[in-house]
């Protein structure tokens, strides 16, 4: 390993305990209301003398389906959480890591960054119209054979406090180790690297 790499510490994730309650908790309370008020609703529906039956026997089934199809996405997305054994994420000197106990689970190495002979910057953010904007990259898939396009991003079932640590972090790694890439000045400015 060469002199550059004594030089880049390595920086774990931390987990933001108080922000993931919260996230969690307001969703389970959003599935509850949801499926309180769709029972509620029905209930009145049902119970009302004014409403045709036929009317009464379209809305139970309507209920019926709407409630079927939240209950299998709270409990799918339950499952996902469970399924999802990330418990850091980590930048070194190799790259941006998910890890699972100490073990490396999914990577973006420094090494598998390519450039982007489409655009004019190999590093950019997402445009942010109708989703967050994110750190851009292109690295070599392994397994497609091809150049993709990957947000940086934090697939961790728990929110995490330093994020944008990490991710300036990987910025500054990928200035130290990889300088043929093009990192746009929108991503030094978001992230405040100026200086």
């Amino acid at each position: 390993m060469d002199t550059r790499g004594n030089e880049f510490q390595a920086k774990q994730s931390v987990r933001a305990e108080k922000a993931t309650f919260l996230a969690k908790a307001v969703g389970y309370l959003l599935y509850a209301i949801t499926a309180s008020g769709i029972t509620v609703i029905t209930i009145t529906v049902l119970s009302s003398s004014d409403i045709d039956t036929i009317l009464k026997i379209l809305s139970a089934v309507l209920a019926l389906l709407l409630l079927f199809f939240l209950i299998r996405t709270f409990f799918k997305q339950i499952s996902e959480d469970q399924g999802n054994k990330i418990t850091g994420v980590l930048v070194d000197q190799q790259g941006f890591h998910h890890v699972q106990n100490l073990k490396i689970v999914k990577s973006i190495t420094f090494d598998s960054l390519q450039p982007n002979l489409n655009k004019k910057y190999d590093v950019d953010l997402s445009d942010g119209d109708d989703v967050s904007i994110e750190l851009l990259v292109y690295h070599q898939d392994y397994a497609t054979n091809k150049i993709v396009c990957k947000a940086i991003t934090f697939e961790t079932p728990f929110s995490i406090k330093n994020g944008e640590e990490l991710k300036k972090h990987f910025i500054k790694g990928i200035m130290l180790f990889r300088p043929d890439l093009r990192i746009s000045p929108r991503v030094l400015d978001f992230f405040n690297m100026n200086d």
